[in-house]
């Protein structure tokens, strides 16, 4: 198969068609259905109601991105430039909360800081924030400790013999140089806050954020289908612009630094300690430990037919989108990252498609194939359009990085296309490449609002949790989670030994 493969790529016609059916793909299957929704709009009236979801959903995530921030740069500085015992073993733990369902986390986050666990928050708008903080803050630590590593330490060097003070250093020449990674991870945080639909149900109580207001609308007796097109078609406006924004600023390197108080720069130095300590109790008693209480509720009665049916729902869903991302995302990702015609625009729809709520994806979907595909079919479509922007932006980034010479070189000595694609490129994006798959599938497995969107028979494990959380029986919904969490992480586990295994 691939000698034929290798022949046929001789042939420019047939990788102008792949790239074409690649971009249709995208274009079709992924963003024409999300935007379709505002065709549906019957009337626009806007109620209280929608501005109050409108106003408690940004405000949130305003909360929880600026905590995240405040907290999780000092973790990403003493990860990224401290050494210290442990550091292995707490670099490592930092992801956990991202490999659990969103959905367990929900249930988790609810029993320990309600009244089961701790009993300081009832739900609601702050139990929400807790919950936010606990799913969200890994990706502002990765992304600023990423950003952080790449620099030169020897500008800093220079600074400190000049006589600057250690965070006088860290202001005027560290923030300034790792401030885009900062700022990337706070668009993932902000973003995946506006859009978290599942476990955010188990902790609203009476608060309504617009993806909990976009399912009643649509779970009503009879669905209002207009007034949850007519607020999901807001929300989507208001979060592209302010996304466009946002990365309109990244480029941005100017920093006003005013005037210089040099002994409080010395206090603020000396309080270096105080912050690495007040990061570590942060991420372990405000992230970790909610995150796995629900393990305490658990009866451990695995085998449940409705867990194994939903279970077997889950994995057979996600591994069908995920693989249709593989098939039409490589070759995809392969043209945006190739500057060439339309390149830059493609991107930068694949990366709004990201910021889009999972529960607007879902509804869109269902309302533009109504009729016209079965429930599963769409559900496969909704979970492929969900999980494809987030495998191209990975795999897109890795490949801006590769040295397109080394492909080069291997055509210039005769090597077909996709020969030099398969011996040379592949390999230097396989870790990328399957990290992608992880984040792909994992996301999959862990969505609740599209496929509430969706759904009307087929039940998922995320839907299992939630329905079994609401009905009170949080032990039976425990044991779903811990089982779900132990092959989420047998799969990760899995997966990583493929990375570092050699072709």
């Amino acid at each position: 198969m691939f000698k034929r493969l290798d022949r046929a790529s001789q042939d420019k016609r047939w990788g102008r068609v792949i790239d074409i059916i690649a971009v249709i793909f995208f274009l079709f299957f992924v963003l024409f259905p999300l935007f379709s929704i505002f065709t549906k709009i019957s009337s626009l009236e806007f109620s209280p109601a929608m501005q109050e979801a409108l106003v408690t959903s940004f405000l949130i995530a305003i909360i929880v991105t600026t905590i995240d921030l405040v907290v999780g740069i000092p973790l990403a500085w003493l990860l990224a430039r401290k050494q210290f015992p442990l550091k292995g073993l707490l670099d490592a733990i930092i992801d956990l909360p991202l490999i659990i369902p969103t959905s367990a986390l929900g249930l988790s986050i609810v029993l320990f800081w309600g009244a089961t666990g701790v009993g300081l928050i009832a739900p609601g708008f702050w139990l929400i924030v807790m919950l936010h903080i606990a799913f969200t803050y890994p990706y502002v630590v990765r992304t600023t400790q990423a950003a952080i590593m790449e620099i030169d330490c020897d500008v800093a060097r220079a600074s400190s013999t000049l006589g600057a003070s250690p965070f006088l250093t860290f202001k005027t020449i560290w923030m300034p140089l790792f401030r885009a990674g900062a700022i990337s991870g706070a668009l993932l945080a902000f973003t995946r806050s506006l859009g978290e639909t599942g476990a955010t149900t188990l902790a609203a109580g009476a608060a309504k954020t617009v993806p909990i207001l976009t399912v009643y609308y649509k779970s009503a007796t009879p669905p209002d289908f207009n007034s949850a097109i007519t607020l999901s078609a807001v929300f989507l406006v208001i979060s592209a612009v302010l996304f466009i924004f946002v990365r309109s600023q990244l480029g941005l390197k100017r920093v006003t630094l005013g005037q210089v108080n040099v002994e409080l720069n010395k206090r603020l130095s000396k309080m270096g300690r105080l912050s690495d300590i007040a990061a570590l109790l942060f991420l372990f008693l405000i992230v970790l430990l909610p995150s796995f209480y629900f393990f305490k509720f658990s009866n451990f009665d695995f085998f449940a037919p409705a867990t194994i049916d939903a279970i077997v729902v889950s994995f057979a869903l996600a591994g069908a989108a995920t693989i249709i991302s593989i098939i039409f995302g490589i070759p995809f990702a392969l043209y945006v990252s190739s500057n060439r015609r339309f390149s830059s625009a493609l991107k930068l729809l694949n990366e709004m498609s990201m910021i889009m709520p999972t529960v607007t994806i879902g509804l869109s979907l269902a309302l533009f194939w109504a009729g016209k595909a079965d429930e599963a079919v769409v559900l496969v479509l909704a979970h492929t359009a969900i999980v494809f922007p987030y495998f191209v932006s990975s795999v897109v980034e890795i490949l801006s990085e590769v040295d397109s010479n080394l492909s080069q070189v291997a055509r210039s000595l005769g090597a077909r296309p996709f020969y030099a694609f398969r011996t040379v490129v592949l390999p230097l994006i396989k870790p990328t490449l399957i990290a992608g798959v992880v984040v792909a599938f994992m996301r999959s497995v862990s969505e609740t609002g599209g496929t509430l969107a969706v759904s009307q028979k087929i039940q998922t494990v995320p839907l299992l949790i939630v329905n079994l959380s609401k009905a009170g029986h949080n032990d039976a919904a425990a044991s779903a989670a811990v089982l779900l969490v132990f092959l989420s992480i047998l799969l990760v586990l899995g997966l990583k030994w493929v990375q570092r295994k050699r072709w």
